[in-house]
């Protein structure tokens, strides 16, 4: 009984942790004395963990485990304040499917296309065309997007280094390529917006006026699913869009998997060819028969 207690306890740690990880990375407050602002980090970890490998009872566990963190620390507990977050959970664990479904892949045609239906004239229309282009070169993660600095940028040997990943334990850091097409919406971004130094990607004002502090990965987020309803997509795109897009792209292109774990910075193949099912469905068994 004793050591059920101890490994249970191990893994209510363990799934806070990870929690912790998850907020701290994508500067999310992990605990709020106003549920609402610890609703917007649960959600946001929630839906990072359904985009995973994990088995239901996996995920609930987690979320069991955040929760119970959330009341041993007296705060308040978002599941309770909200029906409608309760049902929002419930939900989407009801619909996920036995396989999990990747996020909808943002691909290279897709991007183009929302370069050329973006008004890149506004603020928030450049912006948004430099994020999804961005993502798509360099393969990076939202937390990677989001840290961006000006002096991360090389123009000269086109690259944009990250200086922290969720896989990089020793961190070191991992750098994304940078495309002509990308940097030259980078660079018109950065001179429009006046910045000079500092974060790449800013909060915008309701009026579009440039602020200090980055975005956010929920603003992040709704940028993402802004652009599929602007591409009239049949489904929601999200901040892993890009990652699982441009990973086809390459396939589609026939760039051999060793490179395109490296441009990802994945430590196997695992993960990228979990992206690249959907079309090697398309390209191998019968339909090189068919």
């Amino acid at each position: 009984m004793g050591n059920n207690v101890s490994q249970y306890s191990k893994a209510y740690k363990s799934d806070f942790n990870q929690y912790l990880k998850f907020c701290r990375n994508h500067d999310l407050p992990a605990l709020s004395s106003d549920w609402k602002v610890t609703k917007v980090s649960c959600q946001a970890f929630f839906d990072n963990l359904m985009l995973s490998d994990l088995l239901h009872h996996t995920i609930k566990r987690k979320l069991a485990s955040v929760r119970f963190f959330i009341g041993i620390s007296e705060l308040p507990d978002p599941w309770k304040h909200s029906k409608l977050f309760s049902r929002y959970i419930n939900g989407r664990l009801k619909e996920k499917p036995a396989a999990q479904k990747q996020a909808k892949p943002l691909k290279l045609q897709d991007v183009r296309l929302a370069n050329q239906t973006l008004n890149i004239d506004t603020l928030l229309g450049l912006r948004d065309a430099v994020l999804i282009n961005v993502a798509l070169d360099t393969l990076f993660r939202a937390s990677n997007l989001l840290a961006i600095e000006v002096s991360h940028i090389d123009w000269n040997a086109k690259t944009i280094f990250a200086p922290r990943s969720k896989t990089d334990q020793a961190g070191e850091g991992h750098f994304g390529y940078l495309s002509d097409e990308t940097a030259f919406l980078l660079n018109k971004w950065l001179e429009k917006a006046g910045i000079t130094e500092g974060f790449v990607f800013r909060k915008l004002s309701p009026k579009q006026t440039v602020q200090k502090a980055a975005m956010q990965y929920q603003a992040l987020l709704k940028r993402y699913e802004a652009i599929g309803m602007i591409l009239n997509s049949d489904g929601k795109f999200t901040c892993h869009s890009t990652r699982t897009g441009g990973v086809l792209t390459l396939v589609e292109a026939g760039v051999p998997m060793a490179e395109i774990v490296l441009s990802g910075n994945w430590k196997s193949e695992a993960m990228a060819i979990r992206y690249a099912k959907q079309y090697h469905v398309g390209s191998t068994g019968m339909a090189k028969v068919r």
